[in-house]
Order: C-alpha cells, then structure tokens, then sequence
C-alpha cells in the first residue's frame, strides 16, 4: 500500500495478508504469476481491495520485494577482510534464496519495460551497493587499501561473482568461494 498515511490495524491486516500471498506466488511461479486475479484469489481478498490501495501488479511486487530482500548491514570493525566475508555471506544467502533463484531473472527483464520495476532495481541495487561502497571507502581512507583502490569497481567483482553463479552458472556459492573471492579481490585493492 505505496504512499498510505494512515496505519488503521484492518489495512495492516489486510496489506500483510495480500504481501504473503504475493510472496508466495513469487516464491512458487514467479512474478509473472503476480496479476490482481491470482492475488486475490491466493490472499482471499476483492480485486476491488486490491486497486484501492496499488495501482497494479508491479506496485505490489514492489512492496513484496521490499519485505523479501532485506537490506545489508555493513559491519565497520578493524578486520576489513572479516567484514567482508560476513556480509558477502548474507549476501550470497539472498542471491540464492527462493524468492531471488524465482523472481530476479524475471524482474530484470521487467524493469526494461515497466517503469515501476526499474525503479525497484535501481532502488534495490542502490541501497544494497551504498553501505558497500562506504564501508569500502572508509578503507581506502584509513589505509587499509591501496589510495588508488575504486571502491566502486571492488563492489562490482565481489557481488559479480555471486551473481554470475546464480544466474549465470545456477550453481551454489560456498562459503569457502566467498572467502577466496574476498581475498582476490583484497589482494587487488591493497595492490600498491
């Protein structure tokens, strides 16, 4: 329910039954099986319901995937490469998720056409990319990376290879391969 103002518990109710029930038709079909007809049915509530509070389908993928991708929490300790390995982890554990294995491919595609779409992947790339890219940064200023290190292009190989993985390759990452991936690519940044 995109831009509601008021938090009466029946819309909570009824907003948290529609959002499993698109989560469930994410995690079992995918999103081209997320259509006002098919919700409704699935969460037992009108299409009329439905249209009062999302003007369609990619309004209300957007607010289900806002509650299935939860966002990175970036730890800032003195151990970089620790740092790293953990959150990759937790990254690599959305990437292979259900719901991701399911849905991203489909939604990448769909952001090509559907405005809505492409602002949830620019906005869940965004979110995900910045405490990244900071935490890199602060790095790069304590010393712990090499001054010429572009914390920019370091997020795109350690998420990158989590990414050609699933998608690509469709083989799972182990928590082995994240550590070596981590440690490739520390060994470029701190490169002098």
């Amino acid at each position: 329910m995109t831009g509601r103002a008021t938090r009466d518990p029946r819309l909570e109710r009824t907003e948290a039954t529609v959002l499993a029930a698109v989560r469930r038709l994410l995690d079992s079909e995918g999103p081209q099986a997320v259509t006002f007809g098919r919700v409704s049915r699935e969460a037992g509530v009108s299409r009329t319901t439905l249209y009062r509070h999302w003007a369609g389908p990619s309004e209300l993928l957007a607010d289900a995937w806002a509650e299935v991708v939860p966002p990175n929490v970036v730890a800032h300790s003195a151990d970089l490469r620790a740092d790293l390995i953990e959150l990759f982890i937790g990254v690599r554990d959305v990437v292979e998720s259900v719901t991701m294995r399911r849905s991203l491919p489909a939604l990448l595609a769909a952001a090509h056409d559907d405005p809505v779409i492409a602002r949830l992947h620019a906005g869940f790339v965004g979110d995900r990319r910045r405490p990244i890219v900071e935490r890199l940064e602060a790095a790069r200023r304590a010393g712990d990376l090499a001054p010429h290190a572009d914390p920019d292009l370091l997020v795109d190989l350690l998420s990158g290879s989590l990414f050609y993985r699933q998608l690509m390759r469709r083989e799972r990452t182990s928590d082995d391969r994240v550590v070596a991936v981590v440690d490739a690519v520390l060994r470029i940044a701190r490169a002098t």
